[in-house]
């Protein structure tokens, strides 16, 4: 169910509704839409206050009933020198799909706090630094989803591809499956070999 600010509700956990609670606020916000009525559900248990102005608002959240919320905010006072916004929110959520290999709606659904869990496994993700580290070796093995956009498809279609053994893997399921660029490069080559000659090109497994 979409949560939109003038609800106040009185705890946000899910980190999809505290994004539809920034993104309605700001949508009312450049449409001049603040009235007396939409504040009618605010109380002091509320897990927000807002103080709308001439063209911009005061957002003031009560951290202990957004739980997860001081973790994203001082995060993006260290990354952006900024406040806990739309705009950061939205590069956080993208973030977190990468980190993940999830799509955006599966981000909507997790708690606060398990995306800023993400975040920070994504930071202390290790990755080849130095002289002798080979500058490719992150894409070695990829991503569900980063073969999925290479083949314009959906992650589901690369995971039943990768089922069916159309693809070399890693062995793994779910998120930590990671697929061998080399099979994915090779398939191309069978898929092009075919289109120039279908007789004598070998079939892809």
């Amino acid at each position: 169910m979409a949560v939109h600010w003038s609800d106040f509700p009185e705890r946000v956990e899910r980190f999809g509704d505290l994004f539809q609670v920034l993104e309605t606020l700001d949508r009312d916000r450049a449409a001049d839409f603040f009235h007396g009525g939409q504040f009618d559900n605010e109380a002091g248990g509320s897990a927000y206050h807002v103080e709308p102005g001439a063209g911009a608002y005061m957002f003031q959240p009560d951290p202990d009933r957004i739980p997860g919320w001081d973790r994203l905010a001082t995060r993006a006072e260290r990354e952006f020198g900024d406040a806990l916004r739309l705009t950061v929110l939205r590069a956080y959520r993208g973030r977190a799909s990468e980190a993940l290999d999830v799509p955006l709606a599966e981000v909507d659904a997790m708690s606060i706090v398990a995306v800023a869990d993400a975040l920070d496994a994504a930071d202390h993700d290790p990755t080849p630094a130095g002289p002798g580290a080979d500058p490719l070796a992150e894409y070695r093995w990829l991503k569900v989803t980063q073969v999925a956009r290479l083949f314009a498809t959906s992650a589901g279609q690369v995971s039943k591809l990768c089922d069916a053994g159309g693809l070399v893997t890693n062995g793994k399921a779910g998120t930590d499956r990671r697929i061998d660029v080399l099979s994915v490069v090779k398939r191309e080559l069978d898929r092009l070999a075919r289109q120039a000659d279908p007789e004598a090109a070998p079939r892809s497994h």
